[in-house]
């Protein structure tokens, strides 16, 4: 068996997925031991993944970066076996005999080069946590299963939009990243673009449908713990939907809301708001599992509002500066609504019932 460095990222990050697949998709057909035991192996083997990208992203750049002793006579030795068709470090895993950073300096290393992050740094160092953990004394998974599940699912955040412009850079994998034809390329050879129960085979469709579809339901895993306090968020807006003044002020901006696509008790946030009789704009929640935020956003991604439940604080944005939330497969900017709220784009207050009722009074006015 014999990988170059960024085959081995695909490979580990390959048995990752599948693994993800089984208690992620499928848990209902495998006992609890053996859902324990993919939770395990996903781990493990997502940490490997990620701490092989970032060394070969960071070689991509600077050959030495990724070794401890980078004058030693071994790294001189294999630099003057470098050619155009050999890189440096394939050079060293064939002599076997060098020593490259740890998982934590990479970690350091690739966000104080690329993106200088508070959510790339604490994600990755998370992950390696995790890893240390289960690698050394198992995880109490009782209480923190969903919380482990929002660990894993965050580091294949950072892959997708992150590591990908890096990743699809590299000749030898980043085929694997943009395959998303009928028949497509996976670490196993050529396969059909799902599997037999539909879940995609090849990584970028898996991790796109993922970030779409992972985000509400770890809301909802979320609610059910007070300590998300995404509960408390919810009673509100089910007071202020029956208040009176609510009535009132939709009224006062000749405006209508059709909740009926709006299913709050799974904290689903979709409406249509209808001013003049005209459809004025689509409204849904978009959640951050990381930050533990929701924005409220309209079809053009511009944000209204935007709730931070740890801190109970509700930012009402001004409409005319025109601020988007990130898609699926974009970046979270660090704690953007406070760059916002610095900036002048959006105001802060407590969250109370009332206060949501300015906060949809704004958004009517579009002020």
């Amino acid at each position: 068996m014999k990988y170059t460095l960024s085959q081995n990222a695909i490979s580990s990050l390959s048995i990752a997925i599948e693994n993800f697949k089984k208690f992620y998709y499928r848990s209902d057909r495998y006992d609890s031991s053996e859902i324990d035991e993919a939770i395990k192996i996903c781990i493990i083997f997502l940490e490997n993944s990620i701490e092989l990208m970032l060394k070969d992203i960071l070689v991509s750049t600077d050959p030495l970066s990724i070794y401890d002793q980078s004058n030693s006579k071994t790294i001189q030795i294999a630099l003057s076996k470098v050619t155009a068709s050999r890189k440096l470090e394939d050079i060293l895993i064939s002599d076997g005999n060098f020593q490259t950073i740890t998982y934590s300096k990479a970690v350091q290393k690739y966000n104080d080069k690329y993106h200088n992050s508070e959510k790339v740094f604490h994600v990755l160092t998370t992950l390696g946590e995790k890893r240390n953990a289960v690698t050394h004394f198992g995880i109490d998974g009782t209480d923190n299963l969903n919380e482990l599940i929002v660990c894993l699912i965050n580091g294949f955040d950072i892959i997708y939009n992150y590591l990908y412009p890096q990743l699809i850079e590299i000749d030898d994998i980043g085929n694997y990243f943009v395959s998303d034809d009928i028949i497509v390329d996976t670490i196993h050879g050529k396969k059909f673009l799902f599997d037999n129960d539909f879940i995609y085979n090849n990584i970028v469709d898996f991790l796109d449908e993922l970030m779409k579809t992972s985000k509400h339901d770890i809301c909802v895993m979320r609610a059910v713990n007070p300590k998300s306090k995404i509960y408390e968020f919810t009673e509100l807006m089910k007071a202020l939907i029956k208040d009176k003044k609510f009535a009132q002020m939709l009224e006062l901006n000749c405006a209508q809301i059709d909740f009926t696509s709006c299913d709050i008790e799974n904290n689903d946030f979709y409406f249509m708001v209808i001013k003049d009789s005209d459809l004025w704009d689509n409204i849904g929640s978009c959640y951050s599992p990381y930050y533990n935020v929701t924005a409220f956003c309209g079809e053009s991604g511009n944000i209204y509002f935007l709730i931070v439940h740890d801190k109970h604080e509700l930012y009402v944005y001004n409409q005319n500066k025109n601020i988007t939330w990130p898609q699926c497969d974009e970046a979270e900017p660090d704690n953007q609504w406070l760059t916002d709220y610095t900036n002048g784009a959006c105001k802060k207050v407590n969250l109370s019932k009332r206060n949501l009722l300015l906060a949809f009074g704004s958004l009517l006015k579009g002020d």
